[in-house]
């Protein structure tokens, strides 16, 4: 048997940091070995982000990992931004933008991760360089090794950059992400999206490199069936993760306060929520602190619809984002009710939910229909995975993708 071949991953979110952006990476790491690959993994030794809670996870055992430091530019860029609001306030203004964060921490605060000369130096012992963004300033550091090693490159952009219709930018910064984004794409041998929408939009505005897009999704790490439970007793339509902006529950919360069914219950596990306080009185709401991942499916395992929210945007017209969150809940082969837009997202839903409450209308009564459309079929309602993505959305199916694609990239390259 043939030696293994050797991928630098360069990927900031990893073990012990414990967040969404993880899973995809470790999983990939851990099954890379069956395929031929063995992975060297640069990662962050301390994380600066500022969103991210001091980690409680586990370091991962049996998988070689290289750790460099990272300086804290969202500190700096905060302590400026509030010098400058101090004075500001003196002579009666307000700055409502932190301009130092928009363009000091370019394309992100993690620039300021020391992961460029650590990375050239684990990518001449390896076979070819694969980089997860976010933070797309990996994507960067890897084109820059990339351009002084000469080793194929695979950029995993999982979610869309310049094109991410979330995305709130001034028009400068816009216009800088773009010329990163261009100088990856060219020097990248291989671009990885995880939507059908994200890869139709890149071919599209880069149809000069469309031969190098390829689609790999997220996927479930272990499929998670729930035996069918007795339709007695509280109806609980459960959440799982935080919300924040236009991914709200106010409609939801909305919708039963009209309702007035005293056994239908909404959990939210993941901490509490803005409208929180103005929704308590009204509807029965219970509230779980975040919780590790294991935890929060035995919690999932509990629920009799699980909720699923995608924010609406103003002037966007195709969503191509698919949260962690649809593939998980998809796991379970519970009820799902989606409140999402039209798009990708919506689509997986309602090819793959055992029961799928799609509203993509973005219309309250129609939302109220589907909620009380799912009460009165508790009794009727199967709960089953859908054998296609059991298949098909497996971690080691996606990974054995990926093996391939490195293959490929490298037998060129002999």
């Amino acid at each position: 048997m043939r030696n293994p071949k050797k991928v630098l991953m360069i990927c900031y979110y990893f073990p012990p940091i414990v967040t969404s952006g993880v899973a995809r990476s470790f999983e990939f790491a851990k099954l890379l070995p069956q395929f031929g690959w063995e992975p060297v993994v640069l990662t962050v030794k301390h994380s600066k982000d500022p969103w991210i809670e001091p980690s409680l996870g586990e370091y991962p055992k049996g998988i070689r990992v290289e750790r460099t430091l990272e300086w804290n530019l969202a500190g700096v860029a905060e302590f400026l931004h509030g010098c400058c609001s101090r004075a500001a306030r003196l002579v009666g203004k307000t700055l409502t933008r932190n301009l130092f964060r928009e363009f000091l921490c370019f394309p992100d605060s993690q620039i300021a991760w020391f992961s460029t000369a650590r990375a050239r130096r684990l990518a001449r012992e390896c076979d070819l360089i694969y980089a997860s963004c976010s933070p797309f300033s990996s994507s960067v550091s890897a084109a820059i090794v990339k351009r002084l090693t000469g080793k194929p490159l695979v950029i995993d952009f999982r979610d869309a950059w310049s094109l991410n219709p979330h995305a709130s930018h001034g028009r400068l910064h816009h216009a800088m992400i773009n010329r990163f984004e261009r100088f990856v794409l060219g020097v990248c041998d291989a671009l990885i999206v995880n939507t059908e929408g994200a890869a139709r939009l890149y071919a599209a505005v880069y149809p000069e490199h469309g031969r190098k897009i390829v689609i790999i999704p997220n996927g479930y790490d272990v499929l998670t069936p729930v035996a069918r439970r007795p339709t007695e007793g509280e109806f609980k339509i459960m959440h799982v993760g935080s919300f924040y902006g236009s991914r709200n529950p106010d409609v939801l919360l909305e919708c039963l306060a009209d309702i007035k069914r005293k056994d239908i219950v909404f959990i939210q596990v993941g901490g509490g929520f803005d409208s929180y306080e103005r929704f308590k009185n009204e509807v029965r709401i219970e509230i779980v602190p975040p919780v590790p991942r294991e935890k929060a499916l035995e919690l999932m395992r509990d629920a009799s619809l699980l909720y699923l929210k995608q924010g609406w945007e103003a002037g966007v017209s195709e969503y191509i984002a698919v949260g962690a969150k649809t593939y998980e809940y998809l796991a379970t082969g519970l009820p799902i009710l989606a409140e999402v837009p039209p798009g990708d997202n919506a689509e997986l839903v309602k090819r793959y939910a055992s029961t799928a409450y799609a509203v993509t209308s973005n219309v309250r009564a129609d939302l109220r229909h589907a909620i009380e459309t799912a009460y009165a079929a508790r009794s009727q309602t199967s709960v089953a995975i859908h054998p296609e993505f059991a298949s098909k959305f497996s971690r080691r199916e996606l990974t054995s993708q990926l093996a391939i694609l490195f293959d490929r990239l490298t037998f060129s390259n002999e």
